[in-house]
């Protein structure tokens, strides 16, 4: 028996270009609706909206140029660059709280976190009353792990403006990261309660139903309605995509499609739906999206397992997955799942001295890998 191919979101995250902020992952572990795992991350938020509105508030008068003058298009501005400009403005116009928050963005897209603490600081002595500013210090809490201040940040920014839904939904977020999941229900539903329309509260909810009651229906209900909300919303896309792979309804693969198709430079759901491909009847289509990811991450040990396990156990290109195997290895000699099926393919191809010495190898590593175990034995029987 080969061991399945792997689903190891970590590994291919790495590759996603998407940039999310507090986005919660969940990963399908089983099927059988066994239990599914929260993994909540972080990401920093590189928009600079706001700051390149406070540059052109601060800016001279355009100059004049002839009617038919070509239009070059602008060069982008480096985050160094930004804070140097908007430090420029601030020497101008120090009383600009704003420009102290976006000052602030810029820094904390930088990782300078401390530099962005002090402009923070700064900006909210001129405007204590900005739910913005008081939402990216949030922010900032969250990367330092300080997760009493978030919640205290967070509350500040609702009792400002009772009327704007974002700090209840972060709260939301935050108590379903703490795993309070009826304090993340009341945040988000009174966020809902402000507004029907709000993508990101139906997406928490529904990771509320997926982690505090495993409640893939109306999981998917609210999913769905974040998506239909913002089409270009990934996260809920990439949780409906888990459910179908692993329940597998009959629109599974007519969906997987589509979220690959609908998020093209994002590698989750081009694997997801390789995964799929390869064990419903389409071994050569999951080879080529796998090549795709390989393109951008040729050294990725999961993808060159997958494309070996797709070789020897749907297509029976031994010699292919062998090679394969080993590459998978070179990329990580510790990952056993490639050294055992190393093995079995040697085995298939009866080199039963080179599998019986891999499958000694494996059990020095881990003594209870049971399936090398029951290799030995059942090549020892044969001898």
């Amino acid at each position: 028996m080969a061991v399945v191919a792997r689903r190891n979101d970590e590994a291919i995250q790495k590759m996603s270009k998407s940039i999310i902020v507090w986005t919660a992952l969940f990963l399908a572990v089983t099927q059988c609706g066994k239990k599914m795992i929260i993994q909540l991350t972080m990401k920093k938020n590189l928009l600079f909206l706001g700051l390149l509105l406070a540059l052109f508030a601060c800016h001279n008068n355009p100059k004049t140029e002839p009617k038919d003058a070509p239009k070059e298009p602008a060069a982008p501005v480096s985050v160094s660059e930004a804070i140097q400009l908007i430090s420029d403005s601030i020497a101008m116009d120090s009383t600009n709280a704003l420009l102290y928050a976006s000052r602030a963005k810029a820094y904390f897209a930088n990782e300078q976190i401390g530099q962005a603490m002090v402009d923070i600081n700064k900006s909210l002595q001129l405007d204590p009353k900005n739910v913005d500013t008081y939402l990216l210090l949030a922010d900032v809490y969250y990367t330092l792990g300080d997760q009493d201040n978030i919640a205290s940040t967070l509350n500040k920014a609702a009792e400002i403006n009772t009327l704007d839904a974002r700090p209840l939904v972060k709260l939301a977020e935050l108590n379903l990261l703490q795993q309070n999941f009826n304090m993340a229900f009341g945040y988000v539903d009174k966020a809902l309660g402000l507004s029907s329309y709000n993508p990101r509260a139906y997406f928490i909810k529904g990771m509320c139903y997926m982690a505090a009651k495993q409640d893939t229906a109306n999981a998917l209900k609210n999913f769905q309605l974040a998506s239909e909300q913002d089409g270009s919303f990934y996260d809920p896309v990439e949780q409906i995509s888990r459910i179908y792979a692993v329940q597998q309804p009959p629109y599974a693969m007519d969906y997987l499609r589509k979220a690959q198709q609908q998020f093209p430079d994002i590698a989750t759901p081009r694997y997801e739906l390789a995964l799929y491909l390869q064990s419903h009847g389409s071994p050569e289509e999951a080879i080529r999206h796998y090549d795709t990811l390989l393109m951008q991450r040729p050294d990725n040990y999961i993808l060159l397992f997958n494309i070996g396990y797709v070789n020897y156990v749907y297509l029976e290109n031994n010699e292919v997955a062998l090679d394969y195997f080993n590459r998978a290895l070179n990329a990580n000699p510790n990952y056993l799942d490639a050294y055992y099926n190393k093995g079995r393919v040697l085995e298939q191809m009866g080199d039963y001295s080179q599998a019986l010495d891999i499958y000694k190898e494996v059990l020095k590593i881990q003594p209870d890998y049971r399936l090398a175990i029951d290799a030995m034995n059942r090549i020892q029987s044969e001898e």
